[in-house]
């Protein structure tokens, strides 16, 4: 990046165009990092992505019905709003972004060329970019209810694809250590896999 801040001003690039390689080399670098992970066998387990929720206190939600034409694609974790959303895994923010079902989303791409989907988020981790590396340690951001999930419970639509088709995260999720002093987060998903949102 410095080599072509360096040749804009001996050629004379102005902002914008320095502004444009900078994004493209960072796109590029982005695209080989993803490249790496396609490379990597798929985690065989991934982390609970909020803190003192057991996966025993998870409702099984997978292919719940969504109406008439879709089935639930992914996992509902409850939890307060604004509690913490942790990468489930390491990797690279592939997305950020909105969309009507989502709401405010999160996507990484982890080893094996898995995506992982966090859904209606609060809001975004600060300084949270696309391109960033991500470990089991990282905040993406907070739990919500932005997308279809207006009127519902605060909660964490989990996601995860493979190639081609998504997989339940519930065979997936394993504990975080807890501290000892932790206190488990009450959760009043059990019996809500008939819920149409």
């Amino acid at each position: 990046m410095t080599l072509f801040l360096v040749l804009g001003s001996v050629t004379g690039l102005t902002s914008a165009a320095a502004r444009i390689v900078e994004k493209v080399a960072t796109r590029v670098t982005l695209y080989v990092r993803v490249a790496q992970l396609y490379a990597k066998e798929p985690d065989q387990t991934i982390s609970m992505p909020i803190e003192n929720v057991r996966k025993s206190q998870i409702g099984n939600t997978w292919h719940a019905a969504r109406g008439n034409d879709r089935l639930h694609e992914g996992q509902d974790i409850f939890a307060p709003q604004g509690t913490p959303i942790l990468s489930a895994t390491e990797g690279y923010v592939v997305r950020i972004g909105e969309n009507s079902l989502g709401g405010q989303t999160v996507w990484v791409m982890g080893a094996g060329g898995r995506r992982y989907y966090y859904a209606h988020l609060d809001s975004y981790a600060p300084g949270l970019a696309e391109g960033d590396h991500v470990t089991k340690q990282s905040v993406l951001g907070y739990v919500g209810t932005t997308g279809n999930a207006a009127g519902t419970p605060p909660h964490l639509h989990f996601g995860v694809y493979g190639t081609g088709e998504a997989i339940n995260p519930l065979l997936l999720l394993e504990d975080r250590p807890q501290p000892a002093n932790a206190v488990p987060t009450p959760s009043p998903q059990r019996n809500r896999r008939n819920r149409n949102r």
